[in-house]
């Protein structure tokens, strides 16, 4: 079971981010790639790619073990430091975007996910 190639996903990073910019939600490349790389782990773990489901549950859970959060950027929070009130765990719509952009994403480039994964 192979991932796409680090290019195509280092593109499709960086695209699904900007897709996500235009609809207002301000996530870097980095956060999709965490996402992104969470999803595949948790298909070559046996998750079956079309269980969009339980790709999101497996994903959200990696997301709670490795303690990930969000919150506004820096430059956006006082200058007394950072308002721990604004930090949030990431909301499972976050995942479920990318993952809906990455199923666009993949679809132009000729590439089904199953069909990587299997």
């Amino acid at each position: 079971m192979a991932r796409p190639s680090e290019g195509l996903m280092n593109e499709a990073g960086e695209w699904i981010a900007e897709q996500l910019s235009e609809e207002g939600l301000m996530v870097t490349s980095g956060f999709v790639d965490l996402v992104l790389d969470m999803e595949w782990t948790a298909i070559e773990e046996g998750i079956d790619p079309d269980a969009r489901d339980l790709v999101v549950d497996a994903v959200m859970a990696k997301m709670i073990e490795e303690n990930v959060h969000v919150g506004p950027p820096p430059d956006t929070l006082s200058t007394d430091g950072i308002d721990t009130s604004q930090i949030r765990p990431v909301p499972e719509q976050f995942v479920e975007q990318v993952l809906s952009w990455e199923d666009d994403f993949l679809g132009f480039a000729g590439v089904r996910r199953a069909d990587v994964a299997g």
